[in-house]
């Protein structure tokens, strides 16, 4: 994802997220579809070495080189997950998405974007359409402090537990845009899940600084709402494709 501005190559910026998430903003769709954007705070994730992971939670690898170079002071901090009501015209159902997932480490503003990146990741190596993200084939992402991840592993039932908690929202809920956590016995969330939007993909992370530099979070687009297009985006209602049209046709740099 590049672009050159005064004879100098710089990645492109990142869609304008703020805007894209807003709650109540309305998005129109291809088909015929409408998506409305909601917030919900549920969840929260331990962060005791600032080393944020973001992936399939049921793939991290406790291996001490897959987190971001993007860190953070420790501390417990909240997710906020972006939900996509999506409905028909002249039709009272209705469906939800998660379309992103935001680790909010300063409740700021954000001033600029720029593309979470592992120890190696340069995005100045990436080409037209690509960018680097974590790969979906069971449906869930997730984020977690590396030094959580050998904690979690060492437990025979990690998957199944952590699994089993998105499924009590689901089935017992009907709630498919809940997240889950596992704890330790100090009640300090080691892990955090979530359904990856539409499904499988490959999705991108992207670290929010304030106007001080700071990191103010850590954001996973699902792809559900942003655009594929042009940098500028039009005000009032936005396309997007509910089909994750750019986790198939964009070609990603997966870890």
């Amino acid at each position: 994802m590049k672009k050159i501005i005064e004879g100098v190559l710089v990645p492109l910026p990142a869609p304008d997220f703020e805007r894209l998430f807003a709650p109540g903003t309305r998005h129109t769709l291809p088909h015929g579809d409408v998506a409305t954007v909601r917030l919900l705070q549920d969840a929260s994730l331990w962060l005791p070495s600032g080393r944020v992971v973001a992936g399939e939670p049921c793939g991290f690898d406790d291996a001490d080189d897959g987190f971001f170079v993007q860190q953070v002071s420790p501390g417990e901090y909240p997710l906020l997950l972006v939900i996509a009501m999506f409905a028909k015209r002249n039709q009272s159902t209705a469906h939800e998405m998660i379309a992103a997932a935001r680790l909010v480490i300063r409740d700021e503003p954000v001033a600029s974007w720029e593309m979470a990146a592992c120890e190696g990741d340069d995005v100045f190596d990436l080409g037209d359409d690509e960018y680097f993200g974590y790969p979906v084939d069971g449906g869930v992402g997730g984020f977690v402090d590396a030094a959580n991840i050998a904690t979690l592993r060492a437990s025979d039932d990690y998957s199944d537990q952590l699994l089993s908690n998105l499924d009590i929202h689901v089935i017992h809920e009907t709630d498919r845009t809940a997240p889950a956590t596992l704890a330790d016995d100090e009640g300090r969330p080691l892990v955090v899940a979530f359904s990856s939007g539409n499904g499988d993909g490959h999705y991108p992370t992207w670290v929010g600084r304030t106007a001080d530099g700071e990191v103010a979070c850590f954001l996973t687009d699902f792809l559900i709402l942003t655009d594929n297009g042009d940098d500028e985006l039009p005000s009032g209602d936005t396309d997007g494709s509910p089909l994750s049209d750019l986790a198939q046709e964009h070609e990603v740099r997966a870890r």
